[in-house]
């Protein structure tokens, strides 16, 4: 079963699925389960469900991935018991997941298949699913060590902010200066491990600008960041005004809360993108009231403008159900709640009477051209999800 998993996964990083670009990932999955018999739904939006007995179990994971880099196109690397990809991310989350999903098609058929779209866009596809499930039980397969069993998540929005800004001219010479190929990761997962911040830094290295532009994804902690400075000369230059490089400077960016009980953050913000006026923060927090409180506290610090919160999502509160106690008796993994959003939130807000719990195995580095999977820890998940349908 390794080995086929390996090999559709490989087949998967073929084939384009960015979010908001999934459609020949979506054709592919739809004709693999027809050729196997499953009968297949697709929806709006471009959510997969494929089921051919009575479900006892439900595996859920989603098809799209953050592109960075050269992605969509990928090209492998093994290197020491990992995957990885030549300057792009790898698409191992959730690539991982759903060639689990199609491997166990041909051997297990008593399971419904849950693929869900664009959820690193916003959880929109599970936000819009038009599918109802049978299974008493669902298992989602974005999870990203598989020493742990996923119970809960935090609840996220993004922050959309306008500047008024202002503008004033100066003399000087115009020229460029960059942050480029900081390392990045993931806006939730990584955003306690100090990494650096390219926007950020570039905040504190500039003084007198015309233009900025940084960041390359909401969900992930920015690589590079751009901007026109200005150096002695006698040109006459339009620049903004102190006040909004004063402004910028000051917004918040990192860890602002910590849950000693399960020792992730509990609220952090990330700086994820700027273009001149046009500034995106993307909030996290493990509960719907701190997140609430994440969204007073960007209020007060962007006071006067132009602020609109998209895409909110919920949190999902912790729960020691049958399916993650059953799980956890097979591996021998700890419970516990992750600072990022998984679609069981959404999830078990429409199906509140199915028991969830989230578990894959280790990615490094996700939503960054360090992205790596321990094939190791690949091969162990299959082999644990396959004892606990077994079990169940």
């Amino acid at each position: 079963m390794y080995e086929k998993v390996i090999n559709i996964f490989k087949e998967i990083t073929k084939i384009p699925h960015c979010s908001g670009n999934t459609e020949k990932l979506q054709e592919f999955i739809e004709d693999y389960a027809k050729k196997r018999g499953f009968i297949v739904f697709r929806d709006k939006a471009g959510n997969i469900l494929a089921y051919k007995d009575t479900p006892k179990l439900a595996l859920q994971s989603h098809i799209d991935m953050v592109c960075v880099g050269d992605a969509p196109k990928i090209e492998i690397i093994e290197e020491n018991g990992y995957l990885k990809a030549k300057n792009s991310t790898l698409g191992a989350d959730n690539g991982i997941g759903v060639a689990i999903m199609l491997a166990f098609m041909d051997k297990y058929t008593d399971i419904e298949y849950l693929f869900t779209n664009d959820e690193e866009i916003g959880l929109i596809g599970a936000k819009n699913l038009e599918f109802n499930i049978k299974a008493p039980y669902l298992l989602n397969l974005d999870s990203e060590d598989d020493s742990e069993i996923i119970i809960g998540c935090a609840g996220g929005v993004d922050a959309k902010i306008k500047y008024p800004i202002k503008k004033e001219k100066i003399f000087g010479s115009l020229g460029d200066i960059s942050i480029t190929n900081l390392p990045g990761g993931h806006s939730g997962v990584d955003i306690h491990k100090n990494i650096p911040n390219a926007i950020v830094e570039l905040l504190f290295k500039v003084d007198s600008i015309a233009y900025i532009k940084g960041g390359e994804r909401r969900n992930s902690i920015p690589s590079n960041a751009y901007a026109k400075e200005v150096f002695d000369g006698e040109e006459e230059i339009e620049v903004y005004k102190s006040d909004y490089l004063e402004f910028l400077r000051k917004l918040p960016h990192g860890v602002l809360e910590y849950d000693f009980e399960f020792k992730i953050p509990s609220k952090s913000i990330n700086f994820a993108l700027i273009d001149e006026d046009k500034i995106i923060l993307s909030a996290r927090a493990n509960s719907n009231e701190k997140l609430n409180e994440i969204k007073e506290y960007i209020l007060a610090k962007t006071f006067g403008c132009e602020v609109l919160f998209e895409d909110e999502y919920p949190a999902w509160r912790p729960e020691k159900n049958k399916l993650a106690l059953k799980l956890q008796e097979i591996t021998n993994a700890k419970l516990n709640v992750i600072h990022a959003g998984l679609e069981c939130a959404i999830l078990k807000n429409k199906f509140p009477n199915v028991a969830m719990a989230s578990y894959g195995p280790k990615i490094e580095n996700p939503h960054s051209i360090r992205e790596r999977v321990d094939l190791g820890s690949v091969k162990r998940v299959i082999e644990n999800v396959e004892k606990l349908i077994n079990q169940i």
